[in-house]
């Protein structure tokens, strides 16, 4: 009988129920669908480059299951609290029919024991197809070999996606037993009576904490964006993280209070049709999700940050990859010795047939031009904050010298601006990261000239300007200055010699063979020679490509999940409180409101409850993404759009998605359906 009547309850739920059942499932095939990522990826064809960032991705992304099993086990835990707070007067009859507490906590064991093994099983069989589109996915974002592509189920992620999901579900069992067994009679009956409590605020109060709040926000804000530069410690940082939480929070506990007070000073809209009606049960909304409301507020910013920050970063990373890996390789070495980079690959590698243009150029260092000397009066304000050791190191290093012809060559290979002078003329090229930058640009404001060899030359820029002569992943410290060829630089002054180069054959086997040998080639155990680095153009594109794979998998994998955590507990609010008020709506049904202007009054408080937690993380959104990139080292402007629409799109798909069904849901239950 147990059973039956389990299975009859179950089916209910199912019905009643829909978002948790939906929730579940779709929180098993997320699980599952990122971690059988190391499987699907197993048959890709990728590059070493590619393949080590894909060990490293799986690795982070078992740390990061591990915090999303914490937070769908909260999702799950609240829903079946909600669940089971209203069935408490079904199972108040049940016991007085007869039944005992342990018979009715059987009966709420067998249907989440039901509801867990369907879930479950939908869940993964959702995700294993949808994985195989993942893998697609993958190949797509690290431009790998698909020919091997074949199905495939990771029995390691579905083994996992078990255990966790086995753990969670173990708990919410015991918790609803614990409830069942500890509860009176009289609370089972009652508990539909039982409203959650509504404190109520004084509106004057409500107002001031309200602009409180957005003053402790705007400092945050400003302090972020504006002001980062007085950011000088970890502490600072975190200090404006702590205001950005107690505004938010402040903004909830004040706004019910805060809507109420406004609206109450505009009769002609508050006392319009059901205004009044829909205004408080608004209040009552927020006044009971404040704590709530501020954490699924602080998810969705962390979403929209970290969605847009990452497909930001892949868009500006390959921009920059263009710009720093134009050729197909390049190679630097400390000229300790008087063996140059063009020699060494004539004698040990068998690559000079395949190189079609190639520049070999030297760099010097002379007693006569230091960073000080470059810096002038600037470095004087600048060196107490690098601490007085480190401040003479970085003074007393000798600067890099570069004749503009030979910049020249490579900045033609490399399809740079090349540069003139005069004969008393210098100018500082570099590709640095904005604050080596703008140390350098400050230099050059206070000071024009530098001395070389007794004769003085005047800046021809008052500002750095951009150049480098190594490819790279990225952005380096290294900054040259171009001198006029007339300048008697001596082969002992020689600092390092630089060759670049682009392949006659560049195919993906050929880079690849390369890549594979060179470095062994030019640097073998037995050599005498200074060091080889060596950069290829495949190996930046390669860890380009691989790194922004890796932000966006696990921004997309913390984005869903907190986005299905927040949307799902505020559509169960929504259902709970329309059971709750259920009874409100027939007095006004009696009163002569019509089902329209009802469902109208609905849609009203529903959309500006589920409405408020995003505008709120909208507007956090517009400084957090700008944190992001400065963070993340992107400087350019423009590929911020793109990022921000992918993240908006996901954002309002599934936000909105849960809204609409709880909308539906929230509507029926009001009308008795």
């Amino acid at each position: 009988m147990l059973f039956n009547l389990s299975l009859k309850n179950f089916r209910k739920s199912i019905r009643d129920y829909s978002i948790y059942f939906f929730t579940l499932i779709l929180g098993v095939a997320v699980f599952y669908i990122f971690n059988a990522i190391e499987t699907q990826s197993a048959m890709l064809e990728v590059s070493r480059t590619k393949e080590n960032i894909l060990q490293i991705m799986n690795s982070i992304l078992e740390g990061v299951s591990l915090v999303i099993s914490f937070i769908l086990g909260y999702l799950i835990v609240y829903a079946s609290s909600f669940m089971l707070k209203r069935r408490k007067k079904e199972f108040g009859i049940y016991l007085i029919l007869g039944m005992k507490k342990r018979q009715v906590a059987g009966i709420l064991w067998l249907e989440t024991v039901f509801m867990g093994m369907i879930s479950l099983a939908a869940g993964l069989i959702i995700g294993i197809g949808l994985s195989q589109f993942m893998s697609l996915l993958v190949s797509n974002l690290f431009e790998a070999d698909v020919s091997a592509f074949r199905f495939v189920v990771s029995a390691k992620a579905v083994g996992k996606t078990i255990l966790y999901f086995l753990v969670i579900y173990l708990v919410v069992m015991f918790l609803n037993t614990f409830a069942v067994s500890r509860a009176r009679l009289v609370d089972f009956l009652l508990a539909k009576r039982k409203k959650e409590k509504n404190l109520l605020k004084h509106p004057l109060l409500c107002v001031l904490i309200f602009i409180l709040a957005w003053g402790i926000l705007g400092r945050a804000y400003y302090n972020v964006t504006a002001n980062q530069e007085s950011l000088a410690t970890e502490a600072d940082v975190l200090f404006q993280i702590l205001l950005g939480c107690v505004g938010t929070f402040l903004v909830f506990w004040s706004a019910a209070g805060f809507l109420a007070a406004i609206m109450g000073k505009l009769p002609g809209i508050y006392r319009k049709g059901l205004n009044s009606f829909t205004v408080g049960e608004i209040s009552n909304k927020i006044n009971s999700t404040v704590v709530s409301g501020t954490v699924i507020c602080l998810l969705i910013f962390l979403t929209i940050c970290t969605l847009s920050a990452v497909f930001t970063r892949k868009d500006y990373k390959e921009k920059e990859a263009r710009i720093l890996a134009p050729v197909s390789i390049s190679m630097s070495k400390e000229m300790t010795d008087s063996v140059t980079v063009e020699e060494l690959v004539r004698e040990k590698t068998d690559l000079t047939e395949n190189l079609a243009e190639q520049e070999s150029i030297f760099t010097y260092q002379c007693a006569d031009v230091t960073r000080k000397t470059v810096l002038g009066t600037y470095y004087d304000e600048i060196k107490d904050g690098y601490g007085s050791y480190y401040a003479k190191q970085f003074g007393e290093e000798k600067a890099v010298l570069v004749k503009v012809s030979d910049y020249n060559k490579m900045a033609a290979l490399y399809h740079l601006s090349s540069f003139e002078l005069q004969e008393d003329e210098y100018m500082i090229v570099a590709n640095t990261p904005k604050d080596m930058e703008n140390t350098y640009n400050m230099g050059l404001k206070r000071n024009q000239t530098i001395d070389i060899r007794g004769k003085t030359y005047h800046a021809k820029y008052d500002t750095v300007q951009e150049g480098f002569l190594m490819m790279n992943y990225d952005r380096t410290y290294e900054v040259f200055i171009l001198v006029p060829d007339s300048v008697e630089l001596k082969d002992t002054e020689r600092y390092k010699n630089y060759f670049a180069a682009a392949y006659k054959k560049d195919s993906k086997a050929f880079r690849k063979e390369v890549d594979l040998h060179l470095h062994e080639q030019l640097n073998s155990a037995d050599s005498t020679h200074a060091p080889v680095y060596i950069s290829t153009q495949s190996n930046i594109y390669d860890d380009t490509i691989g790194s922004s794979a890796m932000y966006i998998f696990l921004g997309l994998y913390l984005g869903i999940s907190f986005l299905i955590s927040g949307a799902a507990i505020l559509a169960l609010k929504m259902l709970s409180d329309a059971a709750d008020s259920r009874d409100k709506y027939v007095i006004l049904q009696r009163l002569g409101c019509s089902n329209r202007n009802i469902r109208k009054a609905l849609w009203k408080q529903n959309g500006i409850f589920f409405l408020f937690p995003l505008l709120i993380a909208g507007i956090h959104s517009i400084f957090g993404i700008q944190v992001c990139n400065e963070m993340l080292s992107i400087y350019d402007s423009g590929s911020i759009l793109p990022g921000v629409c992918i993240a908006a799109a996901l954002v309002l798909s599934i936000y909105g998605g849960y809204f609409l069904v709880a909308q539906v849901c929230s509507q029926r239950i009001v009308e008795g359906k």
